[in-house]
């Protein structure tokens, strides 16, 4: 999964000083484990595409062009494969896997392939090189077998080292140009979303025509499929909601007006408890002046003396 730079290529290019360990320390972000064969969570993960690839291919020899620490040579072996890798970074070979070191080798894809292979793999790779590196890397690769396992990601343009990301599709016609045509019948989607088993056939035009859009055509009546279910979905969301939301607004209107009848029951029985008070003041004002004016009556100070001779005697005595 890695590329060279030679002479009269840009300053976009990548060499193999660019794939230390600190690249393969970084590599493989989502996963906290060490890009190697002794992670547990890699082998899996390595061990499954080799099994898949040669159930599908039937590829005895198999050649891994930028193998990088050669996990997937090493796991296409155990499958039962004679597979070898090559990659340029020293680095990346002299950490594989001892099992697996002596199968691999450090070389450039933009030189020849020596050999045929049943298969040859390129996961990853000509992302890292210059467009001109990336189009010797496709020829080299179509000269040495009839089939190549391709992968190039789309996307990930925060990576340094990809320096030439391509839509599937440009890669895709880089190969049909040298007679080179998507398996349609394939599906990678266990290695990447993207990847493609590109096999060479001698199609004309109207052989390419079909077969593409036989597995188009598939696709498309899916995608509106699911689009429609999409909007069915959205349109019955949409109807929950306002009737869920119209349910609220009756349960928050009766709680509203219970709250209203509530504050005018309540007034009411504060104005009825304010005109009590009234009126027992009023009562009582009354009883107060009454009595006030029974006091200043002759019968009041006549039951005063009687009631109370000791002081009747001294005012009898204050006269005199």
């Amino acid at each position: 999964m890695t590329t060279q730079s030679g002479a009269g290529t840009s300053r976009l290019s990548t060499t193999a000083d660019d794939y230390t360990n600190c690249y393969y320390a970084c590599y493989g972000s989502d996963s906290e484990q060490e890009y190697s064969w002794d992670s547990a969570e890699w082998r899996a993960f390595f061990t499954h595409v080799a099994d898949k690839v040669v159930s599908i291919t039937g590829a005895m020899r198999v050649l891994d062009v930028g193998c990088a620490r050669g996990l997937l040579v090493q796991a296409l072996v155990e499958a039962g494969a004679d597979a070898h890798g090559t990659d340029i970074s020293e680095t990346a070979v002299a950490s594989a896997h001892p099992d697996v070191r002596g199968r691999l080798s450090v070389a450039t894809v933009v030189d020849p392939i020596e050999g045929s292979w049943d298969l040859v793999s390129c996961i990853e790779v000509l992302e890292h090189l210059t467009p001109n590196d990336a189009d010797r890397a496709i020829e080299n690769m179509c000269a040495a077998t009839e089939r190549v396992l391709f992968s190039s990601v789309p996307g990930d343009y925060a990576e340094p080292t990809h320096v030439n990301v391509r839509p599937p599709a440009d890669w895709a016609a880089s190969f049909a140009e040298r007679g080179f045509f998507r398996r349609t019948d394939v599906d990678l989607s266990f290695l990447t979303p993207w990847a493609v088993l590109f096999e060479r056939a001698d199609l004309d035009t109207r052989a390419v025509v079909h077969r593409y859009e036989a597995y188009a055509y598939p696709m498309r009546v899916e995608i509106l499929d699911k689009r429609a279910a999409l909007l069915d979905a959205h349109r019955t969301i949409s109807a929950l909601h306002d009737a869920q939301k119209s349910g609220q607004n009756i349960d928050l209107k009766h709680r509203v007006l219970t709250l209203r009848d509530h504050a005018i029951g309540a007034e009411a029985a504060v104005g009825a408890a304010r005109a009590e008070v009234e009126a027992v003041n009023g009562r009582l004002n009354r009883a107060l002046t009454e009595l006030a004016a029974v006091k200043r009556s002759r019968i009041w100070r006549a039951r005063t003396m009687l009631l109370s001779p000791d002081g009747v005697l001294r005012r009898i005595l204050h006269r005199r």
